[in-house]
């Protein structure tokens, strides 16, 4: 089984012409939203110059993000230490992306990539399924706790060409996670705009026999496969 996930984080608006993109090419992902920050304006200093941060809005998650999953990036971009103050930015966000979305969000990505253990347990006892870190794995193996998933690897990420070469050379099962975020593709560079994002889906399609997943249906997959 070769399954291929992107996520990508913080819900700004170019998500949308993202999601397009994917869209084109049958592909799926999951995009993590800050609940208490949807449709806001805000200045913000970026790539060395002054901008202007814009989220999607809750009344467009559907339309945005059509064929994708939305997931958590929490209810204020953090996540406390204590389980009390973590359950209760969390509930919030699940509620609020729930009720824009209209299922159940079972998922999420750590604000700033990583977590201490207390907090993945704390998740753990509320339910979710999954919440993804950043720090790569560069290999293809699921992770040992879903509550701590690292990715593959980011788009951009120097290893890409390598790692595609031994995606599609797999004989046996493999998980490939890349993540990034939409912003990001606005860059001039080639190998991180939005023509160089294409590229590298116009090669990930090449790959046979691959199954495209959002986030949760990749965790669950392999969960039902793994029996775990």
């Amino acid at each position: 089984m070769k399954i291929l996930t992107f996520s990508f984080d913080d819900g700004e608006i170019y998500d949308r012409r993202l999601a397009e993109l994917l869209r084109k090419f049958g592909m799926q992902a999951t995009f993590f939203l800050i609940s208490g920050q949807l449709g806001i304006r805000v200045p913000f200093y970026r790539y060395g110059e002054d901008t202007v941060v814009e989220r999607v809005s809750a009344a467009k998650i559907p339309a945005t993000y059509c064929g994708m999953e939305v997931a958590s990036h929490t209810q204020f971009h953090r996540l406390p230490q204590e389980e009390k103050e973590i359950r209760r930015e969390m509930e919030e966000s699940l509620a609020v992306l729930s009720r824009a979305c209209g299922y159940v969000v079972c998922g999420m990505a750590y604000p700033g990539g990583h977590c201490a253990q207390a907090q993945a347990d704390t998740l753990r006892r509320m339910g979710l399924t999954y919440a993804r870190l950043t720090e790569p794995t560069h290999d293809f193996a699921p992770p040992d706790d879903w509550l701590q998933w690292r990715p593959t690897c980011h788009y951009a990420d120097a290893a890409m060409p390598a790692l595609l070469e031994r995606f599609a050379a797999a004989s046996g099962d493999a998980l490939f996670h890349i993540y990034g975020h939409s912003y990001e593709l606005t860059q001039s560079d080639p190998q991180k705009n939005w023509l160089g994002f294409e590229r590298l889906l116009q090669r990930l399609s090449a790959v046979p026999g691959v199954q495209y997943c959002t986030n949760v249906d990749a965790a669950r997959l392999w969960q039902m496969r793994r029996g775990t």
